[in-house]
């Protein structure tokens, strides 16, 4: 069961759990909180007592699921900027992120730097935004990272 998160927390969601640790045991060595879920469906179903800065979907190849849950949030009014980590993605995949609202793409294995630069973007731009709310808008930051 997820605790009621504090705003400077990321969320994350991975399908694969030794992935989902790892990530989440990298970011809280940078000091994030970080409540992570295995699906967006776990994810929705918590989505109205979580708030957070931003929002990590890691996915292999397929990521419709995580375009849908942007594309929900945003009908929402949930603002909330999205960092894409995608493995086996293409300039396709990447385009498809774009237009559905990534704030960031980066391609796995994404370095570390890559990563917390992504994120240090994402949370200045949403400066702690409740999920339920809206931000300021701003041009999606796009980024790749194969280190």
């Amino acid at each position: 069961m997820v605790t009621q998160a504090s705003n400077q927390t990321v969320l994350l969601i991975d399908g694969d759990e030794v992935v989902r640790d790892s990530i989440k045991v990298l970011l809280e060595s940078h000091g994030a909180q970080v409540e992570d879920f295995r699906n967006a469906g776990e994810f929705l179903s918590q989505a109205r007592s979580i708030r957070g800065q931003c929002l990590i979907l890691g996915y292999n190849r397929q990521i419709s699921e995580g375009l849908e849950l942007v594309a929900t949030l945003r009908r929402r009014g949930m603002d909330l900027p999205a960092i894409f980590i995608v493995g086996g993605g293409d300039a396709v995949t990447k385009a498809a992120a774009l237009a559905a609202g990534a704030f960031a793409y980066l391609e796995r294995p994404a370095g570390e730097a890559a990563l917390m630069r992504a994120i240090r973007a994402a949370r200045s731009r949403n400066e702690g935004a409740p999920l339920s709310g809206t931000s300021p808008a701003t041009g999606p930051l796009l980024a790749s990272a194969r280190s």
